[in-house]
This record gives C-alpha cells, structure tokens and sequence, in this order.
C-alpha cells in the first residue's frame, strides 16, 4: 500500500483577503445581490449542534440525542460609509428587522448562503482617534446555511 502524499499547508491554506459579502432579499441569487464592499467581519458561519437530555428511569448514566441545532447569533461589522446605498439599505432593514438573505464568498471557493433576521445595528464604540475607524455592527440570528462550491473561485474582485 502507497503512503499517503500529505501536503503542506502552504498549499491550501488561504487568507480572508478577497472574502465578497453581498446581500439581498429573500430569492436573491448571488448574482443580484448588492456588494456589501465596506465588511470588515462577518463573524462565524455554520450551525451548531444542540442536544437534548433524554435519560429514562433505568439509565445510570445521561443519554442525549441530537437536537435541530441552532444558527449563530451574527454581528457583522462594516466600516461606516453613509454614501455607500447598499450598505444603508442593510441597515434599514436591520432598523426594520427584516430577514435577508447573505452571500459569503470567501477566496477558497466555498461559498455560504445565509438566510438572517436582522436586529438592529449601533455605532461601535469611539473612544480616542488614534489607530480607530468609524465602524457599525449590524446584528442579526442565522435561520438557515446553505454551503456550495464555486467551480471558479467565485465572482471575483
């Protein structure tokens, strides 16, 4: 039996830089969604496992079963840009806590469609000038993750 070639990480390992994040109303496809160009975090994507207690009289020990799981609570965060017309549509309807659907594209070719409710958004924090960026966090709850891969890369900048 051959050994297993094992490769470095060197050669799969990607950085965010080029990461797209687009968003749009429910039915949007990646292709009509608004660039959301200003993202600086987007926080984790995925679902996580919950699980429920199901210990009967006769066990002596805890037994659980899988749960539906539950989204991931979101903050994204953007560099605060009142010109930018997606950006301010986005935090319309976060204002309005409308559900939209997002489109992660990050550089190695996996791609994330989100479906989030949004909450609200804020100002984060200024507190000094120096090393700061006026920022704004958007806030919503994941309903739903779809994962694909693009055959290309993605739609690329």
């Amino acid at each position: 039996m051959a050994d297993t070639v094992i490769k470095s990480p060197s050669e799969y390992a990607k950085l965010p830089a080029g990461t797209r994040v687009s968003y749009g109303s429910k039915g949007a496809t990646i292709t009509t969604a608004a660039l959301l160009q200003s993202a600086m975090a987007i926080g984790a994507m995925g679902k996580k496992g919950t699980f429920m207690k199901v210990t009967r009289l006769i066990d002596t020990e805890p037994k659980y079963m899988a749960d539906m799981g539950e989204g991931e609570d979101k903050t994204m965060v953007f560099i605060d840009d009142p010109d930018d017309t997606a950006q301010m549509a986005l935090l319309t309807a976060a204002d309005a806590n409308e559900t939209k659907v997002f489109f992660i594209e990050f550089p190695n070719k996996r791609i994330a469609e989100v479906e989030l409710v949004l909450s609200g958004w804020s100002m984060q924090e200024v507190d000094q000038p120096d090393g700061k960026i006026l920022q704004v966090e958007v806030y919503g709850k994941q309903n739903s993750i779809k994962w694909t891969k693009a055959a290309t890369g993605g739609s690329g900048a």
